[in-house]
């Protein structure tokens, strides 16, 4: 009997213990929800970013055994997780640390255990930080006593978007249980946050909307103060007009001065009130191509008085529809000045034919002027060269009137008269030579171009200025070139050229000296080289040594004319002149002839 009661007793303690348990843990099931409960009425409908963040952890710190609780959100980039809240159990509140503050903490992803959980998105619950090391920070067990640790990722749609860090001094303080446990509570944390980055984000756009709308009104007042400024100060009378139905919308007060119209009555005429019916084609033409200009368009003003005017018109579009701007100004004054400056031009043009033409006379007297100055110059020469053969001539006539007069007709003897007379006539024809080349040279007469052998020109030349040559004891040297091809040009001119050159070269040679004188041919140009060893040309005359009176011969030795006419003459070939020279070297002057000339009227010269 007894020991049925014992029996009895026994199993009456097993169901109580069991109850117990089964109560306890019923408790910790309301508790668990209870939390859950909390957290979700707490956070559901709160868009506090703060206040959602304390609250959790606070919740957490109250209704669990941790000893101390954080709360992670990874930072935008994805590269770090920062602290936001934390609080331990002898604090009186949760501490909320702003995103950008200077003493924030932040930890980079997979460093640490709330970095790892971060990374790999999974729990982690450790019972004994001393034994693993992996997720401990060295030095940490000296400001906060943690032996366990339970670490809960945050998950968004996106993925891990937070950590819920929680530790205690004693090691086992957390379970499976409490794991699974609190997960419900990160699971309610991650759609509060979700709801909180959506309101965020909505909030954001609403700013960025506001900002914009306000920008915009401000860009809207700013373009419309500009344009009434604009259409107020512009310098030109400006017209919108409606474009279906050419109606004037508005007109500026410069438009008004142009046309001496009031502004009413303009208003919601049509465009051809103002501009006349031959404006309808033009205008249509430019509202079709988006823009047009009108050119010198008579308009009659309010008084009846016409002004010239060109107009602009530009295509603009509003929130009312399609606007023509025309851009109207008034030109009259500019046309009058235009036609003023044509009849100046005219004017002008006439004096200028007429000076060009005496000028051309200017020009043919003074070429006429160097040409006799280059026979003065050769004077002596041209009297010694026609000495010679009057000379002979003089000498074989005398023997003539000597034998007709003291010897008997029977003993002349016919070929030594005969002879005598040959060279009398040979050397009169020499004299005739001489005199027709200097008739030749002298008289003023029309360019002719023909084929001309440039060392033929240059041997005539030099024979001309022989006689100097001897005087001053200069020997005159030729490197010509045999194979030059004939030059079509005005051989008359070119010996001109060359003597003055020749001349010139003479006088810079003070006591005795040579010059010499090349040819060269090169692809379509000939080239003539007249180089001297005088005393040379001084650098700073350089630029001017082809200038009209330019020389530096003594007062009365010369003109200054030679070398300006030579280019002059050079230019009506169709060549071109140039010099090259140093002090105490002498001097080249270089005449470049082109093979074939274009067409030119021939002028007297």
């Amino acid at each position: 009997m007894n020991a049925t009661i014992d029996e009895l007793k026994k199993e009456r303690d097993t169901y109580a213990n069991a109850l117990a348990q089964s109560n306890e843990s019923f408790q910790e099931k309301v508790k668990e929800f209870s939390i859950i409960k909390r957290i979700g009425e707490s956070m559901r409908w709160n868009l506090d970013r703060k206040k959602i963040c304390v609250e959790l952890v606070d919740i957490i710190t109250d209704e669990t055994t941790c000893e101390n609780c954080s709360l992670w959100l990874v930072e935008p980039g994805g590269m770090f997780i920062e602290l936001v809240a934390a609080r331990g159990q002898e604090d009186g509140a949760a501490g909320y640390y702003s995103s950008g503050s200077r003493n924030i903490t932040s930890v980079k992803v997979n460093n640490w255990a709330v970095g790892w959980v971060a990374a790999t998105g999974e729990p982690i619950l450790i019972e004994d930080v001393t034994k693993n090391k992996r997720f401990s920070k060295p030095g940490a067990s000296q400001k906060v006593n943690i032996r366990s640790l339970l670490c809960l990722p945050i998950k968004g749609e996106q993925g891990v978007i937070g950590a819920v860090n929680m530790s205690h001094p004693d090691a086992g303080a957390f379970s499976k249980e409490d794991e699974r446990a609190l997960s419900f509570i990160t699971d309610q944390a991650a759609l509060a946050f979700a709801n909180l980055l959506l309101f965020e984000r909505i909030q954001n756009f609403n700013e960025q909307l506001e900002k914009k709308v306000e920008e915009r009104t401000s860009e809207l007042k700013f373009s419309e103060g500009k344009y009434r400024s604009f259409m107020v100060n512009a310098g030109d009378a400006i017209l919108v007009v409606e474009s279906g139905g050419r109606k004037i919308l508005e007109a500026n007060s410069r438009a008004l001065e142009y046309t001496g119209y009031q502004g009413e009555d303009l208003a919601g005429k049509d465009i051809r009130f103002l501009l006349g019916e031959d404006i309808e084609n033009q205008f249509t033409q430019a509202l079709a191509e988006g823009f047009g200009r009108i050119d010198s368009y008579p308009l009659t003003k309010s008084s009846g008085e016409t002004i010239f005017v060109d107009i602009t018109v530009n295509m603009i579009s509003t929130e009312a529809g399609e606007m023509a701007h025309l851009i109207i100004r008034d030109i009259t004054h500019r046309l009058k000045l235009e036609e003023k400056l044509k009849e100046y031009s005219e004017h002008l043009e006439e004096l200028v034919y007429k000076r060009t033409e005496e000028l051309k006379i200017a020009q043919g007297e003074l070429i006429q002027a160097s040409k006799m100055a280059a026979i003065g110059e050769m004077a002596s020469g041209v009297v010694h060269e026609i000495n010679n053969p009057m000379g002979v001539i003089r000498g074989y006539a005398e023997e003539l009137l000597y034998r007709i007069n003291k010897i008997s007709p029977q003993n002349y003897n016919v070929e030594e008269i005969l002879s005598s007379l040959e060279t009398i006539v040979k050397q009169a024809d020499r004299c005739q030579e001489i005199t027709d080349t200097l008739l030749n040279f002298s008289r003023r007469q029309k360019m002719t171009v023909s084929a001309v052998d440039i060392n033929e020109v240059i041997f005539q030349v030099i024979h001309f200025a022989s006689h100097k040559a001897k005087e001053k004891d200069v020997k005159i040297i030729n490197e010509l070139a045999s194979n030059i091809p004939t030059v079509l040009t005005d051989s008359c001119m070119l010996e001109q050229i060359l003597l003055n050159l020749y001349l010139n070269a003479m006088d810079a040679i003070e006591d005795s000296g040579k010059i010499t004188t090349t040819t060269s041919f090169y692809h379509s140009e000939v080239k003539i080289s007249i180089t001297d060893d005088g005393t040379g040309i001084a650098a700073e005359n350089l630029p001017t040594i082809f200038d009209p009176f330019f020389t530096t011969k003594v007062s009365g030795q010369g003109t200054g004319l030679g070398l300006s006419i030579c280019t002059r003459l050079i230019e009506r070939l169709q060549g071109k002149i140039t010099v090259e020279s140093k002090p105490g070297e002498g001097a080249t002057f270089s005449v470049t002839l082109p093979l074939k000339r274009t067409l030119e009227e021939s002028k007297d010269i």
